[in-house]
């Protein structure tokens, strides 16, 4: 009888723990529903994404094309159509590496925005708050003739200004958000909570290893490439007594035309990488400058107070050191952003995704860094 009670309660006790755990999963799974980290937007964009399903849907046309021309070859062969025909389908397959890698920058940047915004926003409501706040002391103060009125139209005008910028930042907010979830394919509404923050390093590049990575990995350079290939495979074809010689010496000009724009495009992503890199270097350098700029500006402000409360200077003046935070904050946000967005661009040169970067940092940084 007693066993039996034991039984049951354990099986109680048992399945109000499989419950919870059940529930807490429900939940767990919820939670992670509800955010988004950078990587997991880059790859809805690449899963789902309206510009990433357009560029499938060329894919597969361009391989439904592929394939109806070499069943026509069976009927009529020819190489160097035959040639043809799978130098498109190679190209084919090459564009749509380039368009998903332009789609994963996209994203990234359209998530670095609404990080931007969001911090704006916060930035935003509270010069509100700093402003309402200083409005009603002066309304006070000038009841008690303490101040002139020239103070209270001041903070009312500072105030007026701050409600602008806040309703600028709430807009802001609302249409960067949907940019990514329209880069993202999810509902255009969604508010689905950002995880992923800027990242700041002092790290310092390699240019020349960079470049020589960008050169051997950029698909642009893959696709000049099997062009050149093609061209030479012509020009082998072409090559005997049977051609006429000017369809030979047409092959051997698209040849020379074909090695011309492949030493184009190297030259093209080699400026590409140098100008990426400077800016990088440019963005890298802003951001302890501005940090600097916000903690003297903080610091003015703290003495500001000290000065205030002493009757030493106005609420106007006042309000000026706080609002000097203010935008000191925002050069500071601006930076960061900067410097992220440098850094992603940086990367879309060298033709490194988001997963490979940590992959390739050690053989692209600057030794000593």
């Amino acid at each position: 009888m007693v066993s039996g009670f034991r039984f049951k309660s354990y099986c109680c006790i048992l399945m109000v723990l499989v419950s919870a755990i059940l529930f807490s999963g429900q939940l767990l799974a919820q939670e992670q529903k509800d955010t988004l980290t950078l990587e997991e937007a880059i790859k809805l964009s690449l899963e789902q994404g309206s510009a990433s399903r357009l560029a499938l849907f060329e894919l597969q046309e361009a391989e439904v094309s592929y394939k109806q021309s070499m069943a026509d070859l069976i009927l009529r062969p020819s190489v160097t159509t035959e040639l043809s025909v799978k130098a498109a389908w190679v190209t084919a397959q090459r564009d749509y590496e380039i368009a998903r890698a332009d789609i994963a920058t996209q994203v990234e940047q359209a998530y670095y925005d609404v990080l931007k915004a969001e911090r704006g926003l916060v930035l935003a409501r509270e010069n509100l708050t700093q402003a309402e706040d200083q409005l009603k002391v002066a309304e006070s103060k000038f009841k008690l003739g303490m101040v002139a009125q020239i103070d209270v139209i001041t903070a009312d005008a500072e105030f007026a200004s701050a409600e602008a910028e806040m309703s600028r930042a709430e807009s802001n907010l609302a249409l960067n958000r949907m940019r990514l979830n329209r880069l993202i394919g999810i509902a255009l509404d969604s508010t689905r909570k950002l995880t992923s923050q800027f990242k700041y390093a002092p790290i310092s590049f390699n240019c020349e290893k960079a470049i020589q990575y960008a050169l051997s990995n950029r698909p642009e350079i893959k696709r000049a490439e099997d062009t050149v290939a093609l061209k030479k495979k012509e020009v082998e074809v072409y090559t005997n007594d049977f051609t006429p010689p000017l369809v030979l010496e047409k092959a051997k000009a698209g040849l020379s035309y074909a090695e011309a724009g492949l030493e184009d495009v190297k030259t093209g992503i080699a400026l590409e990488v140098r100008q990426n890199l400077e800016s990088f270097e440019d963005a890298k350098r802003q951001v302890p400058l501005q940090e600097k700029s916000l903690l003297r500006a903080k610091e003015s402000l703290r003495i500001a107070k000290a000065r205030y409360e002493a009757g030493v200077i106005t609420a106007i003046e006042l309000r000026d050191a706080q609002r000097a935070v203010y935008q000191a904050e925002t050069a500071y946000l601006q930076a960061m952003f900067d410097y992220n967005v440098a850094l992603t661009k940086f990367y879309k040169s060298l033709g490194i995704s988001l997963e490979r970067r940590a992959q390739a940092f050690e053989q692209l940084v600057q030794k000593g860094h």
